[in-house]
């Protein structure tokens, strides 16, 4: 029996995957990590030109990290263009979706060379340390070139259709993950905030910075709450609703926690790198929001203009585990790129305290460097398995989720064992070491949880038994 295509039908790869392959979760991941480190970039770029001491290697350090910015930006629009395509009006197959990565590959390539040249020729590092650097930089992209040469993403090139359920069940599965640790880190600062010792709580500078975090918890609340909702509700207008009631409040708190966080700094004493960090702080917090209310926004007002020859929302056949699948990738990525340097050039960075911060996906830890390679290679073959939608992937996903909880308990176990006997440790930096061990746990136990939860049906037939006649009684 030959197969035949039908206008309109989507020809999937395998049982089990949605139309787009979890691109749509790919887009929404590259614009919030391009924000989030062009953002950092740009903060690092405005010490740099306010750091004593550095008139002579000023001008090659902006040429840096202005190398850096570019990337960072383009890594976002790539994110952009693979969501909604080149152009806000253009016809249907010419949206050239992938064009985006594919410029963004090329960028940081670039990039990732010039900062070679010029941390071994300018700055006169050792050459082990600039090839860890390099290695460490080109890991995302050559990731993502391998990943989109497969037959199965090559094929997106021009368009991306949409998934039967418009990738909002992928996208509450972002929204949990993320929102699960904005709620824990947080809630960490408000503790230590509210648990600061003598008076610092009835003074203005105080009570702001607490307020500011009040509001970031509650902004945390609203964001799982959201998320859960496109988990578990068979109603998707619930769960828009409450994606842009987060993406409404998640605005407004970043502004307001800005303006509390510089009022609480202007009662102080005014600095120009305090406000540089702070908006910094406000374009991070903003990020996510806003790719939010776009992403659903722009599909509910796709659909109203369709009208009755809108697609029908259905369940999507991976239930958003592709979108997990996506997420486990870059975040695997993300360890790695600091994982590749350590192995290089063993001293690299050295063997801080703060070494698990410098990768919250689990990457570092204070045992053997090699328990975190095995971490991160496994984290990385389940988030692949998920986006193939293998038939094996839940199965490797599980023990990813069961081997990457004890390993990284196992690798972080000092940390547990500095706060025994008491309630923390002096020192900021210190006192960030448990969020972190918190933060690497969410992975593999929101990976566990979520592959292996039991998905609640669409839409639910029942029967109803007619009721039984009864006879006519005769009149006595």
């Amino acid at each position: 029996m030959t197969e035949q295509k039908q206008d309109g039908v989507v020809e999937l790869t395998g049982a089990g995957v949605p139309a787009d392959q979890g691109l749509s979760s790919l887009g929404m991941l590259m614009q919030l990590g391009g924000n989030m480190f062009a953002a950092l970039a740009g903060f690092v770029a405005f010490m740099t030109l306010l750091a004593p001491g550095m008139r002579d290697e000023t001008l090659w350090m902006i040429v840096l990290i202005g190398a850096s910015i570019t990337r960072s930006l383009f890594h976002r629009n790539a994110g952009s263009q693979l969501l909604y395509g080149a152009h806000s009006i253009t016809t249907e197959g010419s949206n050239q979706r992938l064009a985006g990565i594919r410029r963004y590959i090329g960028v940081a390539i670039l990039q990732t060379l010039l900062t070679g040249a010029m941390l071994g020729g300018k700055f006169h590092m050792e050459a082990k340390m600039v090839l860890g650097i390099v290695l460490g930089l080109a890991v995302w992209p050559v990731t993502l070139a391998i990943l989109m040469a497969l037959p199965r993403f090559r094929r997106f090139k021009d368009d991306l259709p949409l998934s039967e359920d418009k990738g909002f069940e992928s996208a509450s599965i972002l929204m949990t993950v993320l929102g699960v640790s904005g709620a824990i880190f947080s809630g960490w600062l408000l503790f230590l905030m509210l648990d600061l010792p003598g008076k610092a709580m009835t003074k203005g500078p105080g009570v702001l910075i607490v307020l500011s975090l009040a509001l970031l918890v509650v902004r945390s609340v609203l964001h799982v709450q959201a998320g859960m909702s496109g988990l578990r509700e068979t109603s998707v207008d619930r769960s828009v609703e409450l994606a842009n009631r987060y993406a409404n409040f998640g605005v407004i708190s970043s502004f307001c926690a800005g303006g509390a966080m510089l009022m609480g700094m202007m009662t102080l004493q005014m600095s120009v790198i305090g406000l540089a960090a702070i908006c910094a702080l406000c374009w991070v917090l903003m990020s996510w929001p806003l790719i939010i209310r776009r992403f659903y926004s722009d599909r509910q007002f796709a659909d109203l203009l369709a009208g009755t020859d809108a697609p029908i929302h259905r369940r999507a056949p991976d239930a958003g585990l592709t979108g997990l699948g996506w997420l486990l990738i870059a975040l695997a990525a993300y360890s790695a790129s600091f994982l590749v340097p350590q192995l290089v050039f063993p001293d690299f960075g050295g063997r801080g305290k703060l070494d698990s911060l410098m990768s919250l996906g689990g990457g570092f830890g204070f045992r053997s460097v090699w328990f975190s390679v095995g971490l991160v290679v496994l984290q990385a073959w389940a988030g692949f398995e998920l986006v193939r939608m293998s038939p094996q992937a839940r199965i490797i996903a599980t023990v990813f989720g069961v081997v990457g909880a004890i390993v990284t308990v196992y690798i972080n176990w000092p940390i547990l064992q500095m706060f025994k006997g008491g309630r923390g440790m002096p020192g900021v930096e210190e006192s960030m070491l448990l969020p972190a061990l918190a933060l690497a746990l969410i992975v593999p136990i929101s990976t566990l949880v979520l592959v292996n939860r039991k998905i609640a049906p669409t839409a639910r037939a029942r029967f109803r038994q007619k009721p039984q006649a009864t006879p006519p009684t005769s009149p006595a």
